[in-house]
């Protein structure tokens, strides 16, 4: 139940399928709770504003410094190729848990944003390592589904979120903020995956890594940092970057703001609106599965121009029709191809790059470029969407920053290069996927 070997002629043997499964549900906790955490601030943004008395404007603002934890959580991921995968993600999930939970205490609307930005620092380690760590030690032929599992749980803590609020879980003693103390749940994950979590072997191998102590590490990765953006990998970097910040607009634009638009511009009732939602993130963990096993039969490219234009078509009804029935089913489509490319995304990240640079890499695509697109597209939408904004609606706001998602199918199909089936071991060998 060990961890890959290196076999008598040098090349890699891998992991055991046992460990594989093991190591996926060690993981799991990481990616359901961080997908939890985040659609919180969706699910309740009513009874948040309510209960801190704050208008939709300072609603958006505050997503600003929330979403700007994902920054700082840059420089954590930078450690992973410093100090290994394994010590940077068990950290990370006690630390979302710890900020999480003290979520519940918060006063005003800029004590929430606080804790949240805590929370955000490290769920973008610990989301960003664990998929890093999990490529590296899947086999290139099931990367894809593996991958598709990993993620496919984050719409699963989205659907955690809108059932409890469907069920009514709101009428509890302390109201909304009982939502976050459910994130103690982690707790539990870090005291298993001490004990069974291995060092990925890709990070074992790789020539010129080594552990080292943590202040060194994080002095060297931020002098690192930028190694990325060099050589013949800046092309990818900035590609893959570009469409990971254009997901990210038009995704946390539209999941942000789909509970408030649906409750004040269609007139939902709570409970509808949950449900709706909740049913969208749930169909969407089939759009994980489809993606994982399209990119592993015909190719990353192809899968992610489908996706992207599944995604911007069923956006577009559904912010611009009234009925909610005609409306639920375009929910769901965009949920299962907005969200559902998330496996693609992660295939793109983690094989451009070779092992050396692998979690900078993702560092950059998914807390830099995708991350700026997350925390400006609900904080667009607050801005432009208000009555007295310049587009005067939510649904018109959230429909021009959909719109603009189209840009990045140019990008796949021009820049980015095909990387199915590549074995990320052959990369020491001077095989690495930019030769490809």
């Amino acid at each position: 139940m060990g961890p890959a070997i290196t076999d008598a002629s040098g090349g890699r043997a891998e992991a055991s399928s046992r460990y594989l499964r093991l190591l996926l549900v060690l993981l799991l906790p990481a990616a359901l709770f961080n997908a939890y955490d985040s659609e919180l601030r969706a699910v309740l943004l009513t009874q948040l504003k309510a209960s801190f008395h704050v208008g939709t404007t300072a609603i958006g603002v505050a997503n600003i410094p929330i979403g700007a934890g994902q920054f700082v959580a840059f420089f954590a991921v930078l450690l992973a190729d410093r100090v290994g995968r394994r010590p940077i993600l068990l950290w990370s999930i006690l630390g979302d848990t710890v900020f999480s939970t003290l979520t519940a205490a918060s006063w005003n609307l800029w004590s929430f944003a606080a804790f949240q930005f805590g929370a955000q620092v490290f769920i973008g380690a610990e989301f960003g390592v664990a998929v890093t760590l999990l490529a590296e030690e899947v086999p290139p032929e099931r990367r894809g589904r593996f991958l598709s599992w990993l993620l496919l749980v984050s719409p699963l803590g989205a659907v955690l979120a809108g059932l409890l609020v469907a069920i009514g879980f709101l009428h509890n003693a302390i109201g909304w903020r009982a939502f976050f103390l459910l994130a103690a749940v982690p707790l539990l994950a870090v005291s298993i995956a001490r004990h069974w979590l291995r060092e990925s072997h890709a990070f074992l191998i790789a020539p010129g890594l080594r552990v080292t102590k943590p202040r060194r590490g994080l002095r060297q990765a931020t002098i690192d940092s930028v190694m990325i953006f060099g050589g013949r990998t800046r092309r990818q970097a900035l590609a893959v970057g570009g469409v990971a910040f254009l997901q990210g607009l038009a995704s946390a634009g539209t999941v942000g703001w789909w509970t408030y638009y649906a409750e004040h511009e269609r007139h939902f009732g709570t409970g509808t609106a949950g449900s709706f939602f909740a049913a969208a993130a749930l169909v969407s963990v089939f759009g994980y599965i489809a993606c994982g096993r399209l990119m592993d039969r015909v190719g990353r490219r192809p899968t992610a121009v489908a996706y992207i234009l599944g995604a911007v078509g069923c956006a577009v009804v559904t912010f611009q029709v009234a009925d909610r029935w005609v409306m639920l089913p375009f929910l769901i489509g965009t949920a299962f191809f907005g969200v559902g490319m998330a496996p693609v995304l992660s295939a793109f990240v983690t094989e451009l790059f070779q092992t050396s640079i692998r979690a900078q890499a993702s560092a950059w695509v998914r807390n830099g470029f995708g991350n700026t697109g997350s925390v400006l597209g609900p904080a667009a939408v607050g801005i432009l969407g208000e009555s007295t904004a310049p587009l005067h609606s939510i649904g018109t706001a959230v429909t021009t920053l959909v719109l603009i998602f189209l840009v990045a199918v140019p990008i796949v199909v021009l820049v980015l290069p095909e990387t199915r089936n590549l074995r990320l071991d052959l990369e020491e060998q001077g095989e690495g996927p930019r030769d490809r």
